[in-house]
């Protein structure tokens, strides 16, 4: 099988996976109209997304993401209740709160294609944008600088207080407005140069 042959195969599978996804209510609504232009253009495909979000997370210990319990997670802006309600779960480990901007693995045929859309989302503000490949794949990640990883608590105690959340909450919230303002201008931007991507 060729590299066009695979991409797409991919691209098919891709799909399949997507519809799947919107079926079961699984896909962010910030980030539906970016992924259909994208999946729409025959030399792109979303692997992955996430509109961006946030997050409080437990961790038996530092790096060991494969055991993490999700105890809250919101693609959206959230209030101190919501973060105290969520801490209410943990048991024991490491309490985290995570702010993550939005992010998207895209697949393309050539690293000139890909080097095209990198440069649209970067000039959309998504500055950490850029490509790697694998033996048969070029993935491009789009993606952005803001983001909030911060230990609040251990073992069911909570360090962080009132005022420090609420400030933490404040931060976490402006990453996800200022996540909302770079999709749509993504978009607007993958609208005018659509002809040419």
């Amino acid at each position: 099988m060729d590299k066009i042959e695979y991409f797409l195969k991919s691209k098919d599978k891709a799909l399949y996976n997507l519809k799947k996804a919107k079926k079961d209510n699984k896909l962010d609504e910030d980030i539906g109209e970016i992924i259909k232009l994208i999946n729409s253009n025959k030399d792109y495909f979303t692997s992955s997304s996430c509109s961006g979000r946030i997050v409080v997370i437990e961790l038996p210990n530092l790096g060991n993401k494969k055991e993490a319990k999700f105890l809250g997670k919101w693609h959206r802006e959230i209030n101190y209740s919501e973060i105290m309600e969520a801490i209410q779960l943990t048991n024991s480990g490491m309490i985290w709160l995570l702010a993550q901007s939005p992010i998207l693995h895209v697949i393309t045929k050539s690293y000139l294609l890909a080097d095209k859309i990198v440069k649209i989302a970067i000039s959309s503000g998504f500055k950490n944008s850029g490509f790697k490949s694998t033996t048969k794949n070029i993935i491009v990640e789009i993606c952005s600088t803001e983001r909030l990883d911060s230990p609040i608590g251990n073992n069911g105690l909570l360090f962080a207080n009132n005022e420090h959340l609420n400030f933490l909450v404040d931060i976490s919230n402006h990453i996800i407005k200022r996540s909302r303002k770079k999709l749509k201008i993504f978009e607007k931007n993958l609208i005018k140069n659509y002809n040419k991507v």
